[in-house]
């Protein structure tokens, strides 16, 4: 849920407390953790918008600006650890168990008559 403009704000407000301008959030290591499939961010474009930094126009406002540099700084995220097994719902009744397929149907749109109905 987190949007272009506020990458970019992160990694200004990094390096301003550390004094280091030229280096992508002051230079410091970054871990992300997130979830692809949440809402997408509130008043603002999610990091994967296609049309953010497209314009050909050389116009673009201060927030046009920010976001573009925030989406470049994603860009440039090198290492990505993908977790397969949810381990917050390892031990599970039937019900938790109805209940984890439900969401999981749920967020990629495919509900079963049971999940409808659970």
């Amino acid at each position: 849920m987190l949007a272009c403009h506020d990458m970019y704000r992160i990694s200004a407000q990094l390096g301003n407390a550390l004094n280091v301008f030229d280096l992508p959030f002051g230079g410091m290591n970054m871990v992300f953790a997130g979830d692809f499939a949440q809402l997408s961010p509130v008043g603002g474009q999610s990091l994967y918008n296609g049309n953010v930094g497209t314009q050909l126009h050389s116009g673009l406002k201060l927030a046009g600006q920010q976001a573009a540099i925030g989406k470049a700084l994603w860009h440039q995220v090198t290492t990505v650890v993908i977790l397969r097994e949810n381990m917050r719902q390892k031990t599970q009744t039937p019900e938790d168990a109805s209940l984890r397929r439900a969401l999981m149907n749920m967020r990629y749109g495919k509900c079963t008559p049971e999940d409808i109905q659970f």
